[in-house]
Protein backbone atom coordinates (compact mmCIF):
# COMPACT_ATOMS: atom_id res chain seq x y z
CA UNK A 1 0.00 0.00 0.00
CA UNK A 2 2.69 2.32 0.61
CA UNK A 3 3.93 1.69 -2.59
CA UNK A 4 0.67 2.93 -4.07
CA UNK A 5 0.78 5.86 -2.23
CA UNK A 6 3.91 7.08 -3.51
CA UNK A 7 2.29 7.46 -6.51
CA UNK A 8 0.55 10.46 -5.32
CA UNK A 9 1.05 12.66 -8.52
CA UNK A 10 3.64 10.90 -10.01
CA UNK A 11 3.31 10.04 -13.81
CA UNK A 12 5.59 8.04 -16.04
CA UNK A 13 4.83 5.12 -18.86
CA UNK A 14 8.48 4.16 -17.82
CA UNK A 15 8.49 0.25 -16.99
CA UNK A 16 11.21 -1.48 -14.95
CA UNK A 17 12.45 -4.99 -17.75
CA UNK A 18 10.98 -7.87 -16.75
CA UNK A 19 12.16 -11.09 -18.54
CA UNK A 20 9.53 -14.00 -19.60
CA UNK A 21 10.38 -17.09 -20.68
CA UNK A 22 8.09 -19.36 -22.32
CA UNK A 23 8.99 -23.04 -21.12
CA UNK A 24 7.79 -25.88 -23.27
CA UNK A 25 6.74 -29.41 -22.38
CA UNK A 26 9.38 -31.71 -23.29
CA UNK A 27 7.68 -35.18 -24.94
CA UNK A 28 10.37 -37.48 -22.86
CA UNK A 29 8.68 -40.66 -25.03
CA UNK A 30 9.99 -39.28 -28.45
CA UNK A 31 12.83 -38.17 -27.02
CA UNK A 32 12.52 -34.51 -27.75
CA UNK A 33 15.61 -32.13 -26.69
CA UNK A 34 13.52 -29.08 -27.35
CA UNK A 35 10.38 -27.78 -25.90
CA UNK A 36 7.04 -28.34 -27.52
CA UNK A 37 4.97 -24.92 -26.86
CA UNK A 38 1.08 -25.13 -26.36
CA UNK A 39 -1.05 -23.02 -25.05
CA UNK A 40 -0.30 -24.93 -21.53
CA UNK A 41 3.01 -24.36 -21.37
CA UNK A 42 4.42 -22.59 -18.48
CA UNK A 43 5.56 -19.23 -18.92
CA UNK A 44 7.95 -17.80 -16.20
CA UNK A 45 8.74 -14.47 -15.05
CA UNK A 46 11.94 -13.54 -14.15
CA UNK A 47 12.10 -10.92 -11.67
CA UNK A 48 15.77 -10.12 -11.18
CA UNK A 49 16.26 -7.63 -13.83
CA UNK A 50 13.40 -5.73 -11.88
CA UNK A 51 15.33 -6.23 -9.07
CA UNK A 52 18.50 -4.85 -10.09
CA UNK A 53 17.11 -2.42 -11.46
CA UNK A 54 15.28 -1.36 -8.62
CA UNK A 55 18.56 -1.53 -6.34
CA UNK A 56 20.24 0.57 -9.17
CA UNK A 57 18.03 3.15 -8.77
CA UNK A 58 17.80 3.94 -5.23
CA UNK A 59 21.23 3.90 -5.43
CA UNK A 60 21.10 6.74 -7.38
CA UNK A 61 18.27 8.52 -5.54
CA UNK A 62 15.54 8.34 -7.92
CA UNK A 63 12.49 9.46 -6.06
CA UNK A 64 10.26 6.89 -4.46
CA UNK A 65 6.97 7.96 -6.33
CA UNK A 66 9.23 7.66 -9.24
CA UNK A 67 10.60 3.62 -8.17
CA UNK A 68 6.83 3.10 -7.38
CA UNK A 69 5.37 3.79 -10.79
CA UNK A 70 7.90 1.92 -12.80
CA UNK A 71 7.80 -1.36 -10.47
CA UNK A 72 3.51 -0.72 -11.26
CA UNK A 73 3.81 -0.17 -14.64
CA UNK A 74 6.25 -3.08 -14.94
CA UNK A 75 3.66 -5.25 -13.40
CA UNK A 76 1.20 -4.33 -15.89
CA UNK A 77 3.67 -4.62 -18.65
CA UNK A 78 3.98 -8.20 -17.18
CA UNK A 79 0.68 -9.28 -17.33
CA UNK A 80 0.45 -7.50 -20.86
CA UNK A 81 2.88 -10.15 -22.32
CA UNK A 82 1.55 -13.10 -20.11
CA UNK A 83 -1.60 -12.41 -21.56
CA UNK A 84 -0.51 -12.29 -24.95
CA UNK A 85 1.25 -15.91 -24.67
CA UNK A 86 -1.64 -17.61 -23.38
CA UNK A 87 -3.13 -16.66 -26.83
CA UNK A 88 -6.60 -15.46 -25.52
CA UNK A 89 -8.19 -12.97 -26.13
CA UNK A 90 -10.21 -12.35 -22.70
CA UNK A 91 -8.17 -11.72 -19.29
CA UNK A 92 -9.07 -12.08 -16.03
CA UNK A 93 -7.46 -9.82 -13.22
CA UNK A 94 -8.23 -10.96 -9.62
CA UNK A 95 -6.77 -11.71 -6.51
CA UNK A 96 -5.68 -8.79 -3.39
CA UNK A 97 -3.44 -7.18 -5.58
CA UNK A 98 -5.84 -5.89 -7.46
CA UNK A 99 -6.87 -3.55 -4.33
CA UNK A 100 -4.47 -1.66 -5.76
CA UNK A 101 -6.55 0.93 -7.89
CA UNK A 102 -3.32 2.33 -9.84
CA UNK A 103 -2.11 -1.90 -11.03
CA UNK A 104 -5.82 -2.39 -11.72
CA UNK A 105 -6.52 0.44 -14.10
CA UNK A 106 -3.15 0.35 -15.42
CA UNK A 107 -3.28 -3.38 -16.41
CA UNK A 108 -6.69 -2.60 -18.14
CA UNK A 109 -6.02 0.33 -20.14
CA UNK A 110 -2.90 -1.79 -21.12
CA UNK A 111 -4.84 -4.49 -21.80
CA UNK A 112 -7.52 -2.88 -23.82
CA UNK A 113 -4.70 -0.62 -25.85
CA UNK A 114 -3.28 -4.23 -27.06
CA UNK A 115 -6.82 -5.76 -28.00
CA UNK A 116 -7.93 -7.97 -24.89
CA UNK A 117 -11.41 -7.85 -23.40
CA UNK A 118 -10.23 -7.46 -19.60
CA UNK A 119 -12.44 -8.87 -16.69
CA UNK A 120 -11.65 -7.24 -13.48
CA UNK A 121 -13.52 -6.63 -10.20
CA UNK A 122 -16.36 -3.93 -10.07
CA UNK A 123 -19.29 -4.70 -7.68
CA UNK A 124 -17.11 -7.19 -5.63
CA UNK A 125 -14.04 -6.70 -3.99
CA UNK A 126 -11.04 -9.09 -4.72
CA UNK A 127 -9.85 -10.27 -1.88
CA UNK A 128 -11.93 -11.82 1.22
CA UNK A 129 -14.96 -10.18 1.08
CA UNK A 130 -15.35 -11.86 -2.83
CA UNK A 131 -14.21 -15.29 -1.01
CA UNK A 132 -16.56 -14.46 1.51
CA UNK A 133 -19.76 -13.80 -0.83
CA UNK A 134 -18.39 -16.64 -2.77
CA UNK A 135 -18.56 -18.91 0.80
CA UNK A 136 -22.21 -17.63 1.45
CA UNK A 137 -23.16 -18.21 -2.74
CA UNK A 138 -21.81 -21.73 -1.68
CA UNK A 139 -23.57 -22.13 1.31
CA UNK A 140 -27.07 -21.10 -0.12
CA UNK A 141 -26.34 -24.14 -3.26
CA UNK A 142 -26.37 -26.46 -0.58
CA UNK A 143 -29.18 -25.69 1.40
CA UNK A 144 -31.53 -25.95 -1.59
Amino acid sequence: MELEFALDGVETDEAYPVRIADCGLRNTARGDARPTKTPNSEIILDWSPMVEAILADVQRGVSVGIISAKFHNALAEAIVAVAKRAGQNRAMLSGGCFQNRYLTERAVRRLQAEGFRPYWHQRVPPNDGGIALGQVVAALRQKE
